[in-house]
């Protein structure tokens, strides 16, 4: 079982496991990009699959930054009371 398919991800509006689901998106991040470079670097890249990486790529750099600023959101009440 992996973050995604875990029962109950969102509830009451509020993300639940998100360390695990920034996790996986991490991952996933590192993942495409060893892909597209080791794709870049063949003799003849194949320029669609490329691009299509970079798009996935860019997906998943967009939730990563939603993730972090949604914990940062969570977190600032906490600081403000110290």
């Amino acid at each position: 079982m992996n973050a995604y398919s875990r029962p109950q991800l969102v509830s009451q509006g509020q993300l639940k496991q998100a360390d695990e689901v920034r996790r996986k998106v991490e991952q996933d991040i590192a993942f495409l990009c060893d892909r597209i470079a080791a794709l870049e670097a063949q003799s003849r890249p194949n320029r669609p699959v490329i691009e299509t990486y970079r798009t996935m790529l860019a997906s998943r750099q967009s939730v990563l930054k939603w993730l972090q600023d949604g914990e940062l959101r969570h977190q600032a009440p906490s600081a403000r009371a110290l």
